[in-house]
C-alpha cells in the first residue's frame, strides 16, 4: 500500500514537472530568440563604437578585438577635419525648423479631418496620405525646378521648406489619429458656451493634442536628421551641408585606408537623435498608443 502511494506521488510530481517545463518552454524560446535578434542588431553598433576608440593600426591588427589602448583621438581628428560643429548646427536647424513647419502645416487639416464633417474627407485624407507612398526619387525633379524658380536652391530656407512639406502627410496621419480620441463632449461643451470653430481648435483641441504633437515632431526630427538625398541634390555649398552629406568627405582617398575616423564620425552624428529618443521615449510610446485607438 505504501509503495503504491509513493509510486503514485512520484508519477504525479513527474507529470507536474513536465507540465511546468512545457508551460515555460515558449517563454524560453521567445527570450532566446529576442536575445539573438538583440545581438544581431547591437553587434554592428558595438563594433563601430569599438572601432572609433582604436588607432587605425590597432584596428588593422584585430578588427573584432577589444580595444587595448582606447583613445579619443579619432573623435578629435574627425571633428576638426570635417568641421563637425558646422555640420551638426546645420542638421539641428533643418531638423528643428523642418519638423516645426511640418507639424504646423498638418494641424488644421488634421483638425478638420478628425472633428468636422468635411464633404469627401475620406478622399481628402487618402489623397494626403499618397505623400507617404511617394519615394524621394519621384519628387526630386519637380522640387528642384520649383526651388530653382524661386531662387531657393542651395539655401537653408529652401531645404527647410522641402522637409516641412514632405513631412506633412505623416504628421496629418499622426495628429488625426490622436485628435479622434479626444472625447466629443469636450468640444460640444465649448460650442454650447459660444466658442467658434477656431476657438475650439485653439483653446480646446490644440492643448489636448500636445502629446500627439510631441510624438509627430520627434519622429519627423529623427527622419530629417537622417535624411540624405534632399541635402545632396539641393545643396552645393559645404557651409549648408547637413551632417549626413558632410560625412561624404570620409569616402575620399584621404580616408580610404582609415577606418576609425568614419566610425567616430558615425558615432558623433547619431548621438543627438539617440539622446532625443531616450528623453522622449515615454511620450512617443504613450502618444502612439493614444492615437491608435480610433481613426
Amino acid at each position: 500500500m505504501f509503495d503504491t502511494t509513493m509510486s503514485s506521488t512520484a508519477t504525479t510530481d513527474k507529470a507536474t514537472h513536465h507540465s511546468r517545463i512545457l508551460a515555460i518552454l515558449p517563454k524560453l524560446t521567445a527570450t532566446a530568440l529576442m536575445l539573438v535578434l538583440a545581438a544581431i542588431w547591437l553587434g554592428p553598433v558595438l563594433l563601430i563604437i569599438m572601432t572609433s576608440i582604436k588607432s587605425n593600426a590597432e584596428f588593422l591588427a584585430g578588427p573584432f578585438a577589444l580595444p587595448k589602448s582606447p583613445t579619443i583621438q579619432p573623435y578629435i581628428d574627425v571633428w576638426s577635419g570635417l568641421g563637425f560643429g558646422t555640420l551638426l548646427r546645420n542638421s539641428l536647424i533643418y531638423a528643428t525648423a523642418g519638423s516645426a513647419l511640418a507639424v504646423t502645416l498638418a494641424l488644421v487639416p488634421a483638425f478638420a479631418l478628425s472633428r468636422m464633417n468635411v464633404p469627401g474627407r475620406k478622399w481628402i485624407f487618402g489623397l494626403l496620405l499618397t505623400g507617404l507612398m511617394l519615394p524621394q526619387q519621384t519628387v526630386l525633379i519637380p522640387l528642384y525646378d520649383t526651388l530653382r524658380t524661386f531662387h531657393l536652391l542651395d539655401t537653408k530656407i529652401g531645404l527647410i521648406i522641402v522637409h516641412g512639406v514632405y513631412g506633412m502627410p505623416l504628421q496629418v496621419l499622426i495628429l488625426r489619429g490622436f485628435m479622434t480620441t479626444i472625447p466629443p463632449e469636450i468640444e460640444k461643451a465649448a460650442y454650447v458656451e459660444g466658442a467658434s470653430d477656431f476657438q475650439v481648435f485653439w483653446k480646446v483641441i490644440l492643448p489636448l493634442s500636445l502629446p500627439g504633437i510631441l510624438v509627430g515632431y520627434t519622429l519627423n526630427f529623427i527622419a530629417i536628421w537622417k535624411e540624405f538625398v534632399f541635402g545632396l541634390v539641393f545643396l552645393n555649398s559645404e557651409d549648408n551641408f547637413p551632417v549626413t552629406v558632410g560625412m561624404l568627405k570620409l569616402n575620399s582617398d584621404r580616408y580610404l585606408a582609415v577606418f576609425n575616423l568614419p566610425a567616430a564620425g558615425l558615432v558623433i552624428s547619431q548621438l543627438p537623435i539617440v539622446l532625443l529618443f531616450i528623453l522622449t521615449y515615454r511620450q512617443i510610446s504613450g502618444g502612439n498608443l493614444s492615437g491608435a485607438v480610433k481613426g
